[in-house]
């Protein structure tokens, strides 16, 4: 019998060692949202989490320990290999459209004879994936992506095939590993994701695809400024900037490199640069707007633009205008873009926290709960709303915040309950 939980434990530590949980999540690093969830009792914690945070902390084993008991303690399941227990992660429409989603398992044999249909076959599951990210966040969908990669790769060392074929197979590869970089990436797995872009960076030059390593180049940006590295974000960004330039052909891929410049400039206090990127990036889109695109581009429409320019706007203190393009952004959102919308309206939510609007943010961040409750598992929606929530405890007097807060710890209002959230 555990007489501590790890969370406890961890909590107690990180205590008596004066650290708050984002001084942690920095020195491990682990996701700060993540250690709140374990905190909090939400998540368990994994070895490799244990073991970042034991050492982060000096505990010398002790939380590596209580984890390992833990673990032991739990009831086995089926192997993560078997596509029935990744089934058992879904409900609903998810678990519907994963299902067809999981090649079968090739169990070492050789793929035999590979022609261009198999190429289109991966590419196809890559915009299945997609658009399904776009609806539901990629929380339960990266494992599915990350089967195909491992069938590409088979098949590209073990197929019997031409040059042709080749690139075509060079290709679909590195397109399906983007989609389970992005998937790994909207589920918290950076380190997954770092690992997937590389590899697609790689297959993108052996390829001689420059949209490819546009992609590459621009999600790697993308997430250096989330992780808070946004001079590496512009860097990154530049480049792949630099190797749109070389495609042709490709409606809409230009603006990607621009968004993420433009956040990068955002996030370093620069406003007049930001304003530039996002400028060049509405003019290919009133340009490319039109045209029939890539799926993984599909998302670039003018309420995308009105929420990434809002969210710069939110990191250059732009009240205002924030909340402004962000709720365009929130209004023009759909159903078929649940993820998107949830997130604008967490960030709309910050943005009416920083213009002293608690009433109001609690009302934006209880209609993103409601995205969440249709099945949208998105870490970056999460983690924003982790936030969101501990900025919304002092403010509990106000009905709207008190509502909010109650939904958000399922009914435990008082605010020592998100003190694992600061």
């Amino acid at each position: 019998m555990i007489r501590e939980p790890f969370g406890q434990a961890l909590r107690r530590i990180r205590g008596a060692k004066g650290r708050s949980l984002r001084q942690l999540a920095k020195a491990a690093p682990v996701d700060v949202a993540l250690l709140s969830r374990i905190e909090n009792g939400r998540q368990s914690a994994s070895e490799s989490v244990a073991r970042a945070v034991d050492r982060a902390l000096g505990a010398d084993g002790e939380l590596i320990n209580i984890q390992r008991l833990e673990a032991a303690q739990r009831p086995r399941k089926a192997v993560a290999s078997d596509p029935m227990r990744r089934r058992t992660l879904m409900t609903g429409a998810v678990a519907t459209a994963f299902a067809g989603l999981v090649p079968p398992p090739m169990a070492g044999a050789s793929p035999g004879r590979v022609g261009s249909s198999d190429a289109g076959r991966l590419q196809t599951s890559a915009v299945r994936l997609y658009a399904l990210d776009y609806q539901h966040g990629g929380e339960t969908l990266w494992q599915a992506a990350l089967s195909h990669v491992a069938e590409g790769y088979s098949m590209l060392e073990h197929g019997l095939y031409g040059p042709t074929v080749e690139a075509r197979l060079l290709k679909a590869t590195a397109q399906v590993q983007m989609c389970a970089g992005w998937l790994a990436f909207d589920s918290g797995r950076h380190d997954v994701a770092r690992s997937c872009y590389t590899e697609a960076l790689a297959l993108a030059k052996q390829a001689g695809d420059s949209e490819v390593e546009t992609h590459a180049l621009a999600n790697l940006a993308f997430q250096a400024n989330v992780l808070g590295n946004p001079r590496q974000g512009s860097r990154l960004a530049e480049a792949a900037d630099r190797a749109a330039a070389l495609s042709e052909g490709f409606p809409r891929l230009p603006i990607i490199p621009q968004l993420r410049l433009a956040l990068a400039a955002a996030l370093t206090g620069d406003a007049s640069a930001s304003g530039r990127a996002l400028t060049r990036a509405r003019r290919v889109l009133d340009r490319d707007g039109d045209k029939p695109t890539q799926e993984w581009c599909t998302f670039l429409t003018p309420a995308e633009l009105d929420g990434l320019d809002g969210t710069c706007a939110l990191e250059l203190r732009q009240s205002d205008r924030a909340i402004r393009l962000l709720s365009d952004a929130v209004a023009a959102h759909g159903d078929p873009y649940a993820r998107n919308r949830a997130l604008y309206r967490v960030r709309l939510a910050r943005a009416l926290l920083d213009a002293s609007e608690p009433g109001e943010a609690a009302a934006s961040a209880l209609a993103a709960l409601d995205d969440l409750q249709g099945s949208v598992v998105s870490w970056r929606v999460s983690s924003e709303l982790d936030d969101v929530a501990r900025r919304l405890t002092p403010h509990v007097r106000d009905q709207a915040v008190a509502n909010f807060v109650s939904r958000y710890t399922g009914g435990h209002t008082d605010p020592a309950s998100t003190e694992g959230n600061v």
